[in-house]
């Protein structure tokens, strides 16, 4: 059988399990590389052979996080077989913080919650988001968070100590230059730290960097789609020089198992 590497190359689908866990539904100002209506998702997604995507509402990050939630919600009744969905917290409204996130959590397809530290200003230990934390590692969920500063990073190391069974994922793994290495450091000494490959800012390698330094059960496929176009990443993956074991960690397994953990 052909490699994953010799697959992509020629266009052949590569026989794998893809789940995108870092994507949006709706524009984001500045950032659009295609149609980022539900729809237009889906057809990115097939056009890559992507089966699943987690996904928020671009709204929900900028503005009215209740409106955006409800669409993440139609999205997933919608199409239940290509999207599991983010709850997004806005941190500036801690008096609806529960009841949003019950609210959410009354539909099976909404699994993560995703938190903003950068457009909603307030880094990821501010005191309102502990609500967040207890419910998470109460209900076995999985939180994502854009994590691009020190400060945010370092959260994370303390916030997997505190609250064991939740899952936290990394995105952007730190971002950027030095950031990059100590988000890589903090995944690799817990169990419950993932980093994600969404890394804005990418570089030859790095693939391989993150598969050294905490193995390919600890990284994720993310490609920040429809805000980023997603063929860079699911190339990044496919051509890197890792054994076709570990990409399909990353492309998938990794990312189900997350999904699986919430059942046990």
């Amino acid at each position: 059988m052909s490699s994953m590497a010799e697959r992509v190359k020629t266009g052949t689908p590569m026989d794998a399990l893809l789940i995108d866990e870092h994507c949006h539904i709706g524009y984001f100002p500045g950032l659009f590389a295609g149609d980022c209506s539900a729809e237009g998702v889906i057809q990115m997604m097939d056009s890559l052979g992507i089966d699943r995507a987690v996904v928020t509402h671009s709204a929900a990050l900028q503005g009215d996080y209740r409106w955006g939630n409800d669409r993440i919600i139609e999205a997933i009744q919608t199409y239940p077989d290509r999207f599991y969905g983010y709850c997004t917290i806005n941190p500036h409204y801690p008096e609806s913080m529960r009841d949003e996130l019950n609210r959410c959590f009354e539909h099976d397809g909404m699994r993560g919650i995703k938190l903003h530290p950068y457009t909603h200003q307030r880094a990821l230990s501010y005191k309102h988001y502990v609500p967040v934390y207890e419910f998470a590692a109460q209900r076995r969920l999985f939180v994502m968070s854009h994590t691009y500063t020190p400060e945010d990073v370092m959260a994370t190391d303390v916030l997997a100590r505190e609250y064991s069974d939740a899952i936290f994922i990394m995105a952007h793994t730190g971002g950027e230059g030095h950031n990059v290495e100590q988000a890589l450091e903090v995944a690799g000494k817990h169990d419950n730290v993932y980093g994600d490959v969404a890394v804005s800012q990418s570089f030859e390698g790095n693939i391989e960097w993150f598969v050294r330094e905490i193995g390919s059960r600890k990284v994720l496929f993310g490609t920040d789609m429809a805000c980023m176009t997603p063929v860079a990443t699911v190339a990044r993956i496919a051509m890197a020089e890792i054994s076709d074991e570990e990409k399909l960690d990353i492309f998938g397994l990794n990312m189900q198992r997350i999904l699986d953990y919430k059942k046990r």
